[in-house]
């Protein structure tokens, strides 16, 4: 009898800390030859983090790891290649002046020289890149890129292939072709792990699959058996306990303040968002949903002038500015809290506040006219006694204050709100939410990204689903219903 094969990858209490910070905590997880397995997880979920572990780009903090048969614990930077591990990026970076074959050729150098040819000749013909193993990268089209990188990663002739969203920026017959493709390299022999967040991809490809929350495994199984489980739809869309409280008792109208008409954005060739049309009045609260990988920050960014708009157009208080620089738009009254906050963490809050501000005037203690810290500090009075801390050491809800207040304090008409809660306690973000009514109930127009949707649905005058950066809804948040979000976040049926 032959002995069963050892699993090609053991995680056994894996943990990965940076600072105070646990990105991955105590992960268990076995994936024998031949599975293909996906991963997935809301932002923040500890996905990308323990995906750079297995790829061998970082090191566990605690716990085993063994991959291809190896202790990736002690694990040299480059080791993981010629261990049999490649990992294929979202975003393909080529070199772009060199041929498709040239490319491929490249990654085959972990390999004895008898066998580059061979490996190259299979990579090509499996990614389907034969006939345009001439081609130079630079000319290639997305699905021909990410088949590129596909084959580079075939080219090291790997026990173990990881796919990294390699989905992103793909629709219609692309993204079927996409597809079929990770079926081939998974039908060759290739054990397959991928983390996506186009939810078709896991349905259609996966054999089982995990989820992470916070960085701990909450659960596994197979693709239907996650949609449909609570707890998973829960960390997606959040809980529905007290939405009643953030319910808007102020009904806006009025002038247009932002108008966006068929905008098209993207990084490099992938196409991020697709025709994407929406309309703020002043006073309206516009909260924008939509799965992970759905264009969501990419639309906070295009508004803001920090992604280029390739197509459509950008108005604001009835003038054109797609063209416009961000700095000119935030003077404008165009301001963005970002995700993630980006305060100056040796600033006081103070300090960081009067970066907001369009003048000095509010920020001199001296002066009569404090209007504008004025009403930041009405909003978070925690922020009075905060005043000279520095903002490195305050909480994370503390800190989202501050960035809330830093953008309120330049007066703006229009504030775009990315990932409000993300990483903050339920009860810290009901005190955000609670702001945030507040502040379209001043008069100024919110653009809410959230990830707790039935929070976000409760405090919105209406909604804009995103499905792979395309608009599937528009309207009034009674309209859309709860099996058609479940549809749109976990592809459920």
């Amino acid at each position: 009898m032959s002995q069963p094969s050892e699993p090609i990858l053991v995680a056994e209490g894996v943990t990965r800390t940076f600072g105070g910070v646990t990105a991955v905590n105590n992960v268990d997880l076995i994936v024998n030859p031949g599975e293909l397995v996906g991963i997935m997880g809301p932002n923040g979920a500890g996905k990308s983090t323990f995906f750079s572990l297995v790829a061998g780009a970082r090191k566990p903090s605690a716990g085993k790891l063994r991959v291809c048969g190896k202790d990736f614990t002690k694990i040299g930077l480059g080791d993981a290649a010629r261990f049999g591990v490649g990992l294929a990026h979202q975003i393909p970076k080529p070199f772009k002046k060199l041929t498709v074959r040239q490319n491929v050729d490249i990654a085959s150098y972990v390999l004895p020289r008898s066998q580059r040819k061979a490996a190259v000749d299979y990579a090509l013909e499996v990614s389907g890149l034969t006939g345009r193993q001439s081609k130079m990268a630079g000319d290639l089209g997305l699905l021909e890129l990410k088949r590129l990188e596909i084959a580079r990663v075939l080219a090291l002739d790997p026990k173990l292939v990881l796919l990294d969203e390699v989905a992103a920026g793909l629709s219609g017959s692309d993204l079927d072709e996409l597809i079929e493709l990770v079926r081939t390299v998974h039908a060759s022999g290739k054990t397959v792990i991928l983390v996506e967040h186009v939810q078709e991809v896991i349905h259609k490809l996966a054999e089982r699959v995990v989820v992470l929350e916070w960085g701990t495994k909450l659960m596994e199984g197979t693709p239907a058996q996650v949609s449909n489980d609570p707890r998973v739809v829960e960390i997606y869309l959040g809980s529905a306990q007290n939405e009643s409280a953030l319910k808007r008792d102020v009904h806006p109208g009025g002038e247009t303040r932002l108008k966006v008409e068929g905008l098209s954005a993207g990084y490099g060739p992938v196409k991020v968002l697709d025709n994407v049309s929406l309309e703020v009045k002043k006073g309206e609260i516009l909260t924008v949903l939509g799965a992970n990988g759905a264009g969501k920050t990419t639309l906070a960014k295009a508004l803001e002038g920090m992604v280029k708009t390739r197509t459509g157009s950008v108005w604001f208080n009835g003038e054109d500015i797609t063209d416009v620089a961000t700095f000119a738009r935030q003077r404008r009254g165009l301001a963005l809290v970002p995700e993630g906050r980006r305060l100056f963490g040796e600033l006081t809050v103070r300090e960081n506040l009067r970066l907001g501000l369009k003048s000095e005037r509010g920020f001199k203690a001296t002066h009569k006219d404090q209007s504008p810290l004025d009403k930041v500090y009405s909003l978070f009075p925690k922020l009075v006694e905060l005043n000279d801390r520095q903002a490195g050491q305050l909480s994370g809800g503390e800190q989202q204050m501050v960035a809330v207040g830093r953008a309120l304090a330049g007066e703006p008409d229009v504030i775009i709100f990315d990932e409000l809660s993300l990483g903050l306690a339920p009860i810290v973000v009901d005190r955000l939410l609670e702001a945030v009514v507040q502040i379209a109930n001043w008069g100024t127009s919110v653009v809410l990204i959230e990830q707790n949707i039935h929070k976000a649905m409760a405090v919105a005058d209406k909604i804009l689903v995103l499905k792979r950066g395309e608009v599937v809804f528009s309207g009034k948040p009674t309209d859309f219903s709860e099996e058609e979000l479940q549809r749109a976040y976990l592809g459920a049926s």
